[in-house]
């Protein structure tokens, strides 16, 4: 189990380096990056969220599912809280802090998440990661444009219910419940679509990574402080406090291990689209996908015991 969360870390550091070689040696233009930000949430992620609803429903009863909803809900309401207490008492200017709560807010459930969990825990764990997944996505993309955005209206935000990667979520849960499945050929043309973005979405962050001054970045204690935040403090207290309600160890699992992913690389994305922290982001989603090689190994070993 311990194996495949290393190998699947490593894959995705390969695709950072990536992005990372491609903007020093000028492969990738940065003024190319926001295009790749573009097709990565409107083409890209949706695919993905689309296939992620291939399961059935039917081997769920109802108070499984709502449980699930209601700590999804506390697996996104609970960093965000924390977040904004912890950087309230920084220097860190106002732009800053937005990106220290997205990404500690938001992290990497679906690009390293499916194939970790739907190896440790199987079609079971996988239903619940899309669950928490769509909650997760919902406030993503309508109070995380927020977030990234400087004055935008809550009728603009609401107006993001039609982004494509929120309008996939719909779909797939509609035709979760219908129990419909999608042509075979457009089905397996989302599938490839789908398996670009943990690809796509890290060579985006690695090619942002390179446009930032790396020796401030090995020595930025605030970088360094997010990261222990991320992956240990967050996954350490959600484990305590869900371990106190939930005597469901498949639930537990799935949650916890969930809880102590890295920043998701949408936040890049998002970062770039709507604002010009883009570099800045990626350096959180690069530290923190680098040391979770360490982190999420450890937190499996304690959930096995």
């Amino acid at each position: 189990m311990i194996p495949t969360i290393i190998s699947q870390c490593l894959m995705l550091l390969i695709f950072l380096i990536i992005g990372f070689l491609c903007i020093r040696k000028n492969w990738i233009h940065k003024n190319h990056i926001s295009s790749l930000s573009n097709l990565l949430t409107n083409i890209v992620l949706p695919s993905a969220i689309l296939t992620s609803f291939n399961v059935n429903i039917a081997d769920y009863d109802f108070k499984f599912f709502v449980t699930i909803i209601f700590i999804s809900l506390f697996l996104v309401a609970f960093p965000f809280v924390l977040s904004k207490l912890l950087v309230f008492f920084t220097t860190m200017d106002i732009a800053l802090k937005k990106v220290w709560v997205g990404c500690c807010t938001y992290s990497n459930i679906l690009f390293i998440g499916i194939p970790i969990i739907g190896t440790l825990y199987g079609e079971q764990g996988l239903f619940i990661l899309v669950i928490y997944n769509t909650i997760s996505n919902l406030f993503l993309f309508t109070l995380g444009i927020k977030l990234y955005k400087n004055n935008v209206s809550f009728k603009s935000v609401g107006l993001s219910l039609l982004s494509p990667a929120l309008l996939a979520s719909f779909l797939g849960i509609l035709l979760l419940i219908l129990g419909v499945t999608l042509p075979k050929t457009l089905a397996n043309a989302l599938n490839e679509l789908g398996n670009m973005t943990a690809p796509l979405s890290m060579i985006i962050t690695g090619a942002l990574f390179g446009l930032v001054n790396i020796k401030r970045f090995i020595v930025s204690k605030n970088i360094y402080f997010f990261c222990f935040v991320r992956l240990i403090v967050i996954p350490g207290l959600v484990f305590i406090i869900l371990n106190a309600f939930i005597t469901n160890k498949l639930i537990l699992g799935v949650m916890v291990l969930s809880s102590g992913m890295p920043a998701g690389a949408t936040n890049t994305s998002l970062a770039t689209i709507y604002s010009d922290k883009g570099p800045e982001t990626s350096q959180y989603v690069v530290m923190s996908s680098i040391l979770c090689i360490i982190t999420l190994p450890m937190l499996m070993y304690i959930l096995m015991l």
